[in-house]
């Protein structure tokens, strides 16, 4: 992929870094118990995951700078996000916590093999890892509901297969990469650089 920019000061990374700035204030909303203020940010920190994306490949600013600040903010909301969780329901998440100690792991490992064998942060943005997002919020707000944990479960479950792609993505691409969509993508990405 090209990039058409590698500036820190553009609008998508902005956006991302919007995402950054405000995740962690879900801690002090949490503990405070100003749900609706709660709910409200987390929609839009959600928000801001799509948006700066869709600014980027609009804009023609996509870049591996904005790439890996996106990688951050993610992480950073998970972190907040979590934290929020602990402060309104720490013995519901202690229930789930070898659901969610898989996840985190899986996650740790995922960032250690890009940074042990490339020296950078993973961004590559998979399919699968976007698609735990439209899981992990609706699950979210079940589980808080007291509706059921069921969907939580899943989501880490997901999560942590995501992330398993990526430590498995890692292994295979000789070179850095941001945005590879799956590993069919990246062994696709090696096949073409063994042929050049």
């Amino acid at each position: 992929m090209l990039y058409e920019t590698d500036r820190w000061l553009t609008l998508p990374n902005l956006v991302t870094g919007a995402r950054i700035v405000g995740s962690p204030a879900l801690i002090p909303l949490a503990i405070g118990r100003h749900m609706t203020l709660l709910a409200a940010l987390a929609l839009f920190l959600v928000f801001t995951e799509w948006l700066d994306g869709f600014l980027a490949r609009r804009s023609h600013m996509t870049s591996s700078v904005g790439a890996r600040l996106d990688t951050v903010a993610d992480a950073v909301f998970y972190l907040s996000l979590l934290g929020a969780l602990l402060a309104l329901q720490g013995d519901q998440v202690a229930k789930e916590k070898y659901w969610m100690l898989a996840a985190i792991a899986s996650y740790a490992l995922s960032w250690s093999a890009c940074l042990v064998k490339f020296r950078q942060l993973p961004s590559y943005h998979t399919w699968a890892a976007k698609g735990v997002w439209l899981i992990i919020i609706p699950a979210t707000i079940l589980w808080v509901a007291g509706v059921t944990p069921w969907l939580v479960r899943v989501s880490m479950v997901c999560v942590t297969l995501a992330n398993l792609e990526a430590i498995y993505i890692t292994h295979v691409l000789s070179q850095c990469q941001v945005d590879v969509p799956s590993l069919w993508h990246a062994k696709r990405i090696e096949r073409l650089r063994s042929m050049t």
